[in-house]
């Protein structure tokens, strides 16, 4: 830029202060830039003070490894600047802890059990949600989601306030008649989803229930992805009202579910859930589930006495054990299967 600048002048004998107002550069800028060339000095600075003196990248890089990285923020950024701000700016250690960061959650992706459902009607899955549209009177709306887990069959959902456990329970039962009950029901640890009605339904249906551990939402992923596509599905269907009657949420919700099962799905080779689910799915005999609870009590026993791990977490290895050694379920690892026992850390 100096150079044309000069060129400039020497043909048009202009004052630099019109040909910088030609060029669109601001004067000041174009004194400093001359003044720097003539000192020998780098023309162009990175922006903030100047640093020092380079710091030591090899500490400073393991002491990034050694915060404590969350999955989009990691703490403790503040003071590790404070200890490098004489040789590195904001902007560079930023750009560090966030390479870092994606490294980091990239390897425990990777790392990262998988569960594939082979069988419909083996599992399902249950967790309520709160949904962002208030109804009519302003109130919290909150929607409870069933899916049988191979295929993805979403049943009809209860919305309203947050249900209790009889109401949770009264929607099993009417929904295990109609479709038939499956062996195991996925569920979180909130005390209506694991109330005295709840178990007493299950208990009469020879459904054995499975607790996704303390603090661990990756355990039931599944229904976490089906609540996102059904408030997505919502928000869609909502979008020129700005709240809708609770008593007309419900038949919006089993729409919306009822497009979502006839939606053809890349992870079902094309089919939708509808097709693989009534096409499929596994039905079982109060033997076939009083064994099954009887070997997984077995292992669990086992698991508790050499382990000494607790007795949830011993429950879920031998219910995985299980559904592995019949093939219900295919468990892998960064694309590789795993052996059928296979112990895992969140349990």
């Amino acid at each position: 830029m100096l150079t044309v600048i000069d060129q400039m002048k020497e043909r048009t004998n202009m004052p630099y202060r019109m040909i910088c107002n030609a060029v669109k550069l601001p004067y000041p800028s174009f004194i400093r830039w001359r003044m720097r060339h003539k000192k020998d000095m780098p023309i162009v600075r990175q922006p903030g003070p100047s640093k020092i003196r380079p710091p030591d990248f090899g500490r400073l890089s393991r002491d990034i490894a050694e915060l404590s990285h969350g999955h989009e923020r990691t703490q403790g950024t503040g003071a590790l600047y404070a200890r490098y701000a004489s040789g590195v700016s904001r902007r560079q250690l930023q750009t560090m802890v966030e390479t870092a960061r994606h490294d980091l959650n990239t390897l425990h992706r990777q790392n990262l059990r998988r569960i594939r459902w082979n069988v419909p009607n083996v599992a399902w899955s249950m967790d309520p949600c709160e949904y962002g549209q208030r109804d009519a009177t302003r109130d919290k709306v909150y929607l409870n989601q069933m899916q049988d887990l191979a295929s993805r069959y979403k049943f009809s959902p209860m919305t309203g306030d947050i249900p209790c456990g009889e109401e949770i329970s009264g929607h099993l039962a009417s929904t295990f008649d109609r479709f038939g009950a499956p062996l195991f029901l996925k569920r979180d640890n909130g005390g209506n989803l694991n109330h005295g009605a709840v178990n007493d339904v299950l208990a009469d249906y020879f459904v054995l229930p499975v607790n996704s551990p303390v603090h661990y939402p990756p355990y039931n992923g599944a229904i976490e992805e089906a609540q996102t596509e059904l408030k997505a599905g919502l928000e869609t269907r909502l979008s020129y009202k700005p709240c809708c009657p609770r008593e007309h949420l419900e038949a919006y919700a089993a729409t919306v579910e009822h497009d979502l099962n006839h939606r053809s799905r890349p992870c079902l080779n094309g089919k939708n859930s509808c097709q693989v689910y009534f096409t499929g799915k596994r039905t079982f005999t109060k033997w076939e589930r009083r064994d099954a609870y009887a070997w997984i009590t077995n292992l669990q026993n086992d698991i508790l006495c050499s382990d000494g791990v607790q007795p949830q977490a011993a429950w879920r290895i031998a219910v995985e054990a299980w559904l592995n050694m019949k093939g219900f379920i295919t468990v892998t690892r960064n694309g590789k299967v795993l052996p059928g026992f296979f112990r895992f850390r969140y349990h």
